[in-house]
């Protein structure tokens, strides 16, 4: 049945100028043209959201010992039962149906005990999945299918009934039951539900009628492939958009501070970026005032790899980087599912990874004897870097792109996606972590011109899908000054999808595009299928698949790299990952090259352009025709890491990162600027050392740390024309010294064991 609902409120406080980035013109071209709806502001968040570090769910179904346990440890919010698949738990007008179990004085007796102990209420409500409401009204269940057949369950085997659709009848009503619980429970605080989304689309009655009547045309069968399911999936996703939008505007009204604390279903799950057609847009979490996330780090979610870290940084991202939380499940396994031998020291880890990448660390407090007492432990760290944890904004340097509508519209496969598309971006971020480059995670929505000026380099990994408005903020911005990293596909496709024939970007990349390169010998370019300007081929990805020679060309500044010109320089190195053939303008410089390799024909083919530089304006840009970043995820060679992060070093061009840091590959880092009662930096330095990581078959591996291996002597450099003031190691208030040179300011951490925050006051 429904899970408790476990919600966690912790905040991370964008600032000023990043509440500025809101929903893009280009949203509203691409999404605008396929729904009668406008597409909604993001939410107004409550400052008690924002201010909120709090920890737990599951407090309803504890004793009053064991909550009073659970506030002692930090939690001031959790969740309470509503309304769950089969009864309402208060007095409702429009949910007739009553518990035989539970009384309706108990929803008193709970408001008034956690009142008593200063919780927070989150009310519970499963937002598609109640059983009276489909037995009462058939019309308003969902249609998972093209059938104009209405679904029916046994109500007497299975009285919850199925899935209802939120984008007809049922979402008003919907929003009238929370209407009516918070008139007559005004206490309440927040509203969390499972799973509110559309499943990936409806063809109910009142769906087909609605996309009729806004489109004037009839919803085709579910295939991503096919242009008008696309636009139809688009006008499901802002359908549902509004549904929360109108939500929160009557719940508002009602009592101004109420909010929606819930869980997402798409933002940087590994299992929901594989949901395709998508259940809701990425988007819709600007409409939660604090969106959590499951952070699942079994081996369905490949919880031993760089995937964890990106799925968090996702998840802020989606937020424009306000409010979001992540719930790091405490499990062994996934399959099955289970806490066996599951080491205290991984729950202090999993929860410094969530706050390190920018999302407030929820958990289930109700937990195993074995398991609870490290738990609260772990919890009483996150409140000791409670002060450095909210009224947060990441410093801006560069910016990389996880675009929701490149993974849905040009992805279009749930078996196919992380191929397809998701490898460029992780294989992106799993660089930058690794080089410890300042990098921040954006969804395509923020590359405005208000966004892009702030930042040094925009990366783009295979970011196939951009609208026009995109496209001519991009191009303006480098050639005023910004340095641009793009791969692939890049701009290939419109918002939705449709293949444009050659890059929009065209000009700014100085290349144009020729079809998928293969590592079959002999090809001649005119024999590559460039018939694409309608629609990707079905075969499209499937043909830009292979392995081929790798050749960095003399002289560029890429061989200015001591480690490339050491481990590859001229000679010829492997390649194996997707590549397109280009053809390079005047202007641009080819600065590496890939040729087809073939079994008994090593060699064999002509180079193609596989790095391309050139400057735009006052700009710099690099293209990679040769996937590098999907490589680096995929079929990895160290050679890859480098000739990306140098990419964008030298496309950021004078402007140099906030802080530079020295320290292994296995620090991950982040950098945020916090503005309250003075302002500072705040970098994070997580140790994921794993001591027992790539010992098991990868394919079940698990993250199950069981001890620290502290890293010693990491070096910070803050950047010149930053007024660094006081810099201590947090959260044991450490006073680090500072040596100034031509670089800038420096510290040394002595010693990390998991997490550390060292946080620099910036002089007025």
């Amino acid at each position: 049945m429904l899970a408790i609902i476990r919600r966690h409120n912790a905040s991370l406080r964008r600032l000023t100028c990043f509440a500025a980035v809101l929903v893009s013109v280009a949203c509203l071209g691409a999404w605008g043209a396929c729904s009668a709806e406008p597409v909604p502001p993001p939410v107004e968040i409550p400052e008690w959201v924002r201010q909120t570090v709090g920890v737990g769910y599951t407090l309803s179904g504890m004793s009053r010992q064991q909550r009073e346990e659970a506030v002692k440890h930090g939690v001031t919010i959790s969740e309470m039962n509503f309304v769950d698949p089969f009864f309402p738990y208060y007095d409702s007008a429009l949910l007739h149906k009553r518990s035989p179990h539970v009384p309706l004085e108990r929803i008193r007796e709970e408001i008034a005990e956690y009142q008593r102990l200063g919780v927070r209420i989150l009310a519970v409500y499963p937002p598609t999945l109640q059983g009276e409401v489909y037995e009462t009204h058939p019309d308003w269940r969902r249609v998972a299918t093209d059938t104009r057949e209405i679904p029916n369950i046994d109500m007497e085997k299975f009285g919850h009934g199925g899935m209802l659709c939120p984008l007809g009848p049922y979402g008003e009503f919907f929003i009238d039951v929370l209407e009516e619980i918070l008139r007559k429970h005004p206490e309440v605080d927040a509203f969390s539900f499972d799973g509110l989304h559309h499943g990936g689309g409806c063809w109910c009655a009142h769906c087909r009628d609605n996309y009729r009547a806004d489109s004037g045309a009839e919803i085709p069968t579910a295939n991503l492939d096919d242009p008008a399911f696309r636009r139809y999936q688009a006008w499901a996703d802002a359908r549902l958009e509004n549904l929360v939008a109108r939500a929160q505007a009557r719940l508002k009204a009602v009592k101004p501070e109420v909010a929606l604390v819930t869980w997402t279903t798409n933002g940087g799950r590994f299992g929901h970026f594989l949901s395709l057609p998508r259940n809701m847009p990425a988007r819709m979490n600007l409409q939660f005032d604090g969106p959590d996330q499951e952070l699942w780090l079994d081996e369905t979610n490949r919880g031993n790899t760089i995937l964890p870290a990106f799925g968090v940084a996702y998840a802020w991202a989606t937020t424009n980087h306000r409010t979001a939380f992540s719930e790091p499940y405490l499990m062994s396994h996934g399959n099955p599912y289970g806490k066996d031998s599951f080491p205290g020291h991984e729950i202090f880890h999993r929860m410094m990874l969530c706050i390190t990448h920018g999302c407030g660390a929820s958990i289930a407090v109700s937990q195993p004897p074995r398991v609870q007492r490290e738990m609260y432990a772990a919890l009483d760290e996150v409140q000791a870097r409670r002060r450095w944890l909210t009224d947060v904004a990441p410093e801006p340097w560069a910016a990389l792109v996880m675009s929701d509508a490149t993974k849905t519209f040009y992805g279009r496969s749930a078996g196919l996606v992380e191929e397809r598309y998701l490898a460029n971006v992780v294989g992106a971020f799993r660089a930058c972590t690794e080089e410890h480059l300042p990098t921040t995670v954006i969804e395509d929505w923020n590359l405005t011109p208000e966004f892009l000026r702030r930042q040094a380099v925009l990366i783009l990994p295979n970011t196939a899908c951009l609208d026009d408005s995109q496209v001519a903020a991009i191009d303006a911005w480098v050639q005023a000054g910004g340095g641009l990293v793009a791969s692939l596909d890049a701009s290939v496709c419109d918002g939705l999808g449709d293949s444009r024939g050659n890059l929009a970007l065209a000009d700014l990349l100085g290349v144009d595009h020729r079809g998928p390169a293969t590592s079959s010998v002999g090809v001649a370019a005119a024999d590559l299928d460039v018939n694409f300007a309608k629609s990707l081929p079905a075969n499209w990805h499937e043909k830009r698949r292979g392995v081929f020679q790798w050749r960095f060309l003399p002289g560029t500044f890429l061989l200015e790299d001591d480690r490339l010109a050491a481990w590859v320089g001229t000679d010829p190195v492997t390649f194996k990952g997707p590549a397109v053939r280009v053809t390079p303008r005047a202007g641009t410089e080819v600065l590496a090259t890939i040729q087809p390799e073939s079994p008994g024909q090593p060699g064999g083919g002509e180079p193609v352009p596989a790095v391309t530089a050139r400057r735009h304006g006052q700009g710099r840009v690099v293209y990679f025709a040769a996937g590098v970043d999907a490589a680096y995820w995929q079929y990895p060679y160290p050679y890859q890491r480098r000739v990306l992060t140098s990419a964008i070093r030298w496309a950021a061009g004078d402007a140099a990162p906030p802080v530079r840091v020295e320290a292994p590959m296995c620090v991950q880092t982040t950098i945020r600027r916090q503005v309250r009662d003075g302002e500072r930096l705040v970098v994070h330095l997580l140790n994921d050392v794993n001591t027992t990581g790539g010992h098991a078959l990868p394919v079940d591996d698990v993250p199950l740390r069981e001890e620290t291996l502290p890293v010693h002597g990491i070096r910070l450099t803050f950047r010149p024309g930053l007024a660094i003031g006081e810099v201590k190691l947090e959260p044991e208030g450490i006073v680090l010294a500072t040596t100034s040179g031509p670089e800038g300011t420096s510290v040394t951490v002595p010693r990390l064991d998991v997490h550390a925050l060292v946080v620099a006051e910036l002089a007025d």
